[in-house]
């Protein structure tokens, strides 16, 4: 992914009152019926919604509590072409909020207008409509849906965000689900406060910079006495960025999501510095947020402690255990069998939450299960920290700012005679020293006394996967007969045993013989290390089949095992491709020639090579009179492709799908 770090000193410049619009003369609450006639390049048969003009701006002014507050404007005008596009009339707008306090929502308006005979009729949203949902123990959300919602409706709302949360300048996304045809966003920063820029995408902004001398007002009240009313001037920059016709942009196979991927701009409060007065770090460094979290009662002070009411429990549990390493195997193994998820993710333990209540609960989020691990680890004189990443599905983490915002999952680090172990108690059936597929994401944070950043890359996992099916001829000559053995990749395996946790066997081989197109029968069934989760499980069955008595018979030798579909379905693609791991896919056919038939129609074999040496498809075929012998192979060597490798890595797959849907043809051998 692109992403362009504007670090800079903002000595910035006047403050930015006025009101942007999408084009001059477009006021909110004006609508004509002229404005119902929407076209533009990125409108396409597949778009639902389009937003015609998303203008916000944020700056920052003294307050009447001693100090600044931000003030966001928003204002967004969307036209729904169909009812798929009633979706954009559902909108969220989130509040942050610390004790007591919260952003204040101020000058909500919201309109329907719908054209009819003519004339433009407006809805206003009631206020009574408006409702208030907590998130998480940050965030709250207003919510509404626009009312008297139809085809061809315009909505259109606007509102005000006052916060004293100087460090949630809000963030601006130029790009999403709808196209846009026109979206801005001003930035009034005073040079008292530096904040970090993170942007991102592929399309391209328009940005302009000004520079202003401005003078501030900053008043506090102290009781009975005087309100104290302080000035102090400084230049106040003006960043503004725009785009115009912005196209959709949509979620295509081997995405972690299109969020690390749309145009956007992020902000982080880095200093702040008055005049000659020392500066003062807000961001910090990886050391001193390191030094913060491990005092934090939901985060390492739970750990910290000597939880020596755990002492017993792990004795239990360790029994019999022969060394460091196996005792941290029963440790884990006991978390992981005994406690449920109660969270998909989470950084923190929960308000009003012991690591005491989660033992005693057996359940609790993904952070509270895993530093239940690491405090148990601990128990037994074993190094564990905790280690904050984000999902796939969450976004990056940022590599060089410890930007906590950025993380949504907390896994243990454990030290083990001198190896490091990568634990996730949190998700069933998953080994010791592997971890779901979600946490492969880049940039990882160790929280310790001396942290450090890892890197979990999705080029470090290979998924390799092997497949012998064995097939000779009945002993009576009617019928074919064979084996079937295949040891899936780690991950597969996993979904396999994820599967059978809430699925009967015979079921699910019952739906492994529907794979097959022609009459299956299966014996001898067989999942071997169902239960032993560090290891692939191996899946066997004895097959017997009817290929009939045609004259012809058409058979793919690929079985069950072809790649159907092309997974790069779109002629182009504007992000990266993210794959989850490499990829090593052998299977092997060995096949006797029906009794009776000859082979009359063989797939060539072919070789095909993706990008020099990123990756490889083999088709080896071969037949004798007796016998037909196949290998396919599949071979990725890395896992993120740039979009100017997209139309390379589609044919690439095409060439697959297409040779695993040949077919070999047996024609009956006629009796003279």
């Amino acid at each position: 992914m692109r992403i362009t770090l504007l670090v800079a000193v903002l000595w910035t410049a006047a403050l930015f009152t006025g009101t942007l619009n999408a084009q001059e003369g477009t006021k909110f609450g004006k609508v004509s019926a002229a404005d119902f006639d929407v076209k533009a390049p990125v409108i396409d048969s597949n778009t639902n919604a389009v937003i015609l003009s998303d203008v916000g701006t944020s700056r920052i002014e003294g307050n009447n509590k001693g100090w600044f507050s931000l003030i966001h404007k928003r204002t967004t005008r969307i036209k729904v072409l169909n009812k798929k596009g009633f979706e954009a009339g559902n909108i969220t707008i989130g509040l942050y909020t610390s004790g007591s306090t919260e952003d204040k929502l101020n000058d909500l308006k919201a309109i329907t207008y719908n054209l009819e005979n003519g004339a433009v009729l407006q809805t206003r949203l009631e206020s009574s409509n408006v409702f208030k949902e907590k998130i998480n123990r940050n965030w709250i959300a207003r919510k509404f849906t626009f009312p008297n919602l139809k085809e061809g409706s315009i909505i259109e709302y606007t509102y005000t965000i006052e916060s004293e949360y100087l460090f949630n300048l809000r963030p601006w996304e130029f790009q999403g689900e709808y196209p846009r045809l026109f979206t801005q966003y001003a930035v009034s920063i005073p040079e008292f406060f530096q904040y970090v820029f993170l942007s991102q995408g592929y399309f391209p902004l328009k940005n302009t910079k000004k520079d202003y001398y401005k003078s501030y007002s900053v008043s506090e009240s102290n009781g009975t006495q005087a309100t104290e009313r302080y000035s102090l001037s400084g230049y106040e920059t003006q960043h503004t960025w725009s785009a115009v016709n912005v196209p959709a942009i949509k979620e295509e196979p081997f995405t972690s999501t299109v969020d690390n991927h749309i145009a956007k701009i992020d902000f982080q409060l880095s200093r702040i510095q008055f005049g000659n007065n020392p500066a003062k770090d807000v961001m910090g460094n990886w050391a001193t947020t390191s030094e913060q979290l491990l005092k934090e009662e939901d985060f390492g002070a739970p750990i910290t402690r000597p939880n020596n009411w755990l002492s017993d429990d792990v004795k239990k549990m360790t029994m019999g255990a022969g060394n460091n390493l196996e005792a941290a195997k029963a440790v884990y193994a006991f978390v992981r069998d005994n406690f449920t998820r109660t969270q998909n993710s989470g950084c923190y333990i929960s308000d009003n939450t012991t690591l005491k209540d989660v033992f005693r609960k057996k359940s609790g989020n993904v952070a509270e299960i895993n530093f239940m691990l690491i405090a148990m680890l601990r128990q037994l004189g074993i190094g564990a920290d905790p280690v904050l990443l984000s999902t796939r599905d969450h976004g990056y983490a940022h590599p060089f700012y410890p930007l906590l915002s950025k993380y949504n999952y907390l896994i243990c680090s454990a030290q083990i005679d001198g190896q490091t172990y990568y634990l996730d108690a949190s998700q069933p059936r998953m080994g010791f020293g592997k971890l779901p597929l979600q946490c492969y994401n880049g940039s990882a944070f160790i929280v310790a006394p001396t942290p450090k950043n890892i890197q979990f890359e999705a080029d470090s996992l290979r998924e390799a996967k092997s497949t012998l099916i064995f097939i000779v001829n009945d002993a009576e000559g009617k019928g074919l007969t064979g084996s079937y053995s295949t040891t899936p990749g780690y991950y597969e395996s996993t979904q396999i045993r994820n599967t059978l946790a809430s699925k009967d066997e015979d079921d699910y081989f019952k739906d492994a013989e529907k794979g097959y197109s022609f009459s299956m029968k299966f014996s001898n069934k067989h999942i071997d290390s169902l239960k032993q989760y560090d290891y692939p499980v191996s899946v066997k069955y004895k097959m017997d089949m009817n290929l009939g008595d045609e004259d012809i018979i058409y058979l793919n030798p690929m079985f069950s095992e072809a790649t159907k579909n092309n997974p790069f379905a779109s002629a182009e693609r504007k992000y990266p491709v993210e794959m989850p791991y490499k990829i090593y896919e052998v299977y092997v056919l060995n096949m006797e020639v029906p009794k009776g038939y000859k082979v009359d129609e063989l797939p060539k074999s072919t070789r095909v090579m993706l990008n020099g040496n990123e990756g490889v498809f083999e088709y080896i075929v071969s037949a004798t009179p007796e016998r037909i012998m196949l290998q396919s192979k599949i071979d990725i060597r890395k896992t993120d492709f740039t979009p100017e490798d997209y139309q390379t890595l589609r044919e690439f797959f095409g060439h697959v799908a297409k040779k695993h849907s040949e077919q070999i043809v047996l024609k009956k051998i006629k009796q003279e």
